[in-house]
């Protein structure tokens, strides 16, 4: 009887593993972006960036978080409006038709509404230039920035 109960354990293990592989390749389970409120980190020139996205699955303009830390580099020079573009996999670029900013100093942080995506679009990315000596950060993980369109 243990055996039988080994075996069938292993059969699950394996059909499991499986279909969450086929899930993963098909992108089966993602939607646009990660749920609002999971940021997507890129570090370098002494600035740490966060992206979030805090409408997915909405159809409303597209709507982002942009968080700029630092404890060396001033950030008041930034104008996270003019220096960022959401770009999607046909080539778009699209610019902020709006920011809501708040913060000073070692910390900024700004919400950027873009305007609505191309229908056409599957996947996109969120990418900021010239902060802190860095020519450009994108973000396009799954988790923030290779958005899988939905309902768009």
């Amino acid at each position: 009887m243990a055996h039988n109960e080994k075996e069938f354990g292993s059969k699950v293990i394996l059909f499991l593993s499986v279909l969450y592989l086929m899930m993963a390749l098909l992108g089966i389970g993602e939607s646009f972006g990660a749920a609002a409120g999971t940021p997507e980190t890129v570090s370098g020139g002494g600035v740490t960036a966060k992206v979030t996205y805090l409408n997915p699955g909405s159809t409303d303009d597209p709507r982002f978080q942009v968080v700029l830390d630092t404890h060396s580099v001033g950030l008041d020079g930034y104008d996270l409006k003019s220096i960022t573009v959401l770009r999607d996999d046909a080539g778009k670029s699209y610019l902020p038709t709006g920011a809501e900013n708040k913060g000073s100093g070692h910390h900024r942080e700004v919400t950027l509404i873009f305007p609505k995506v191309s229908p056409e679009a599957k996947r996109l990315e969120i990418v900021i230039n010239d902060v802190a000596g860095v020519k450009e950060r994108s973000f396009r993980s799954p988790s923030i920035s290779g958005f899988r369109l939905k309902g768009i």
